[in-house]
Order: structure tokens, then sequence, then C-alpha cells
């Protein structure tokens, strides 16, 4: 790859048809501005008012690297290590999955329980990755006890990382739900929310190739054999860490709303509900302990 010139208009035209036939026109307009805004500041609006800026040789070699990753199917945040989650920047890598717009729904159900409670709520985020979920609902909720926990160490790192970033006073600590043996003190936390692998193996070959090739399986993945494998742990580990008419709240595969549902109301939950996303798919569910 070669651009005709150092002048940064040129750069972003000759790099938009690079990337087109991966990503179409609109797509990689949006990409090669959103680089150009990460690493030299400059957004459409602003190379509009200045199209002579010109690009140093190190700007440009930059430049050149991110879109051969763009190229490559690498994700945008993982390329810029910073992802938009909730109102706030968040930092991530390879080790943590990029967070969800609709995953921000979680943290509003959550926030909405936290602040009607009469006294500081007790927060515990399960498999909290970089810690976007339990993060935010600190900010939204500072009077609120928040921790997170996770079986990636790696991943403690960034949610730890991201906390210290953001100002948010949350503890982190290694867990594996997988043999989580009612270790923690029982009835403890007004709330255990999460958003565990819900992701079928047999799901993969309809999988975008930037997600399946870039981002961690162990947080993506249930095994296919047992599909609820981790909703079940969390049901029985919100069961004892839960205090009584605590809650427990989830992110969902659309697909499994009712037989999450289920599992929850037969391992002994009230109140089960079902929420949709922003999308209309059913991606939240909520349950209270008796």
């Amino acid at each position: 790859m070669k651009v005709p010139t150092n002048l940064l208009r040129d750069a972003v035209r000759y790099y938009t048809e690079f990337l087109e036939p991966n990503y179409g026109s609109d797509e990689s307009k949006q990409l090669v501005f959103a680089l150009t805004e990460h690493f030299f500041g400059f957004d459409r609006l602003k190379l509009a008012f200045q199209p002579g800026h010109r690009l140093s040789e190190s700007e440009m070699l930059t430049l050149h690297f991110a879109v051969k990753e763009l190229k490559s199917g690498k994700p945008l945040q993982y390329i810029t290590g910073v992802a938009h989650f909730s109102g706030h920047r968040f930092f991530v890598n390879t080790s943590v999955l990029i967070p969800r717009p609709e995953t921000e729904e979680l943290v509003n159900l959550a926030a909405d329980f936290c602040r009607r409670m009469e006294h500081s709520s007790n927060v515990l985020d399960v498999g909290t990755g970089s810690g976007c979920i339990a993060i935010s609902i600190k900010k939204l909720c500072p009077q609120a006890r928040v921790q997170g926990c996770d079986i990636s160490s790696e991943a403690l790192s960034v949610a730890r990382q991201n906390a210290l970033s953001l100002d948010a006073d949350v503890d982190f600590f290694v867990c594996d739900i997988q043999s989580y043996d009612s270790g923690y003190q029982p009835c403890t936390f007004d709330l255990l929310v999460s958003n565990p692998p819900y992701v079928l193996y047999a799901d993969k070959i309809d999988m975008k190739s930037n997600v399946l090739e870039w981002e961690p399986h162990l947080a993506l993945f249930a095994p296919d054999e047992d599909p609820v494998f981790y909703y079940r742990k969390l049901a029985s580990m919100a069961l004892n860490c839960l205090v009584p008419t605590g809650r427990l709240m989830v992110e969902i595969h659309e697909r499994m709303g009712e037989t999450v549902s289920n599992l929850f109301t037969e391992s002994g939950f009230s109140g089960v509900s079902v929420y949709h996303d922003i999308n209309g798919k059913e991606r939240f569910i909520v349950a209270t302990k008796q």
C-alpha cells in the first residue's frame, strides 16, 4: 500500500477504497475516520476545515499499520484500545469482550434496582471482563458497594485499569463459577448481575470472523451439550449469596428466554421476568430470591 501524498484527505480516500472490499463504502469511511480521530484528532468536520493538513512520516506509518489490522479483520476497538459503553471510555484488549450497546440496558436495570433501595446496595458482577458492567453501575450509583469477579487474571487486570482511569471504587477478584461451591458468606449481596458465556459452538458458522477470531472464546461460548450451564451455576451462586428478596439479573441468548426463566423458577426464584433489548429481542432476565 502506498498513499500518493501525505495529505490526510488523500490518505482517507486511499484507505477507504482499500477497505471497501471488506466493509463496503460507508463503513470503510467510518472506520478510517475513527482511526484518524483517535490517532490524530481529525474527524470529518475538522478535515473539512483543514483540507491541507499533512501527516508526518510516523503518522503515516501509524495509520498504515492500523488499516492493515482492520483489513485482517481485527476489530476497531482492539486496534485503538478503546470501547465506548454507558457514556464512558473503556480500555479493551483481546483478553476481554468488546462491550455491546445492548448490555447497557442490563446496567440500567441494575442501577434502577439499586436506586430504589433504602440502604446502600451490595452488588456483585460475575464474569466482569473489562469491568464495564460493574464500573458503570458504580458510576450511576456511587453509594453502592460494587465488586466484580472473573476467572481470567488478564481480564481482571483490564478491569482494574478501567476502574482506576474512571475513578470507580470497585473491588475485583478471581472466581471460577464452574467450580463455585458456596464459598461466599451467605446472604451477602443485594444484587448479582452477569453477562455470562451463552453462545453455542454450533452457532459459530453464523458468527462474523472479527468476533470469532479475535474475542476470547472463554467469555463467549457455553457448552453445546448444556447451553444453560452457566445460568445453573449463577442460580446456585445467587441462592447462596443473595439476601432474601435480592435480585439476580442476567443477559441471555435471544432464543433462551423461556429455558432460562424455567430454570430460575425451578431453582426457587420468584417474579422471574424477561426483558427485551433495543432490537426487540429477549435479552435479559430478572429473578428474585424468595
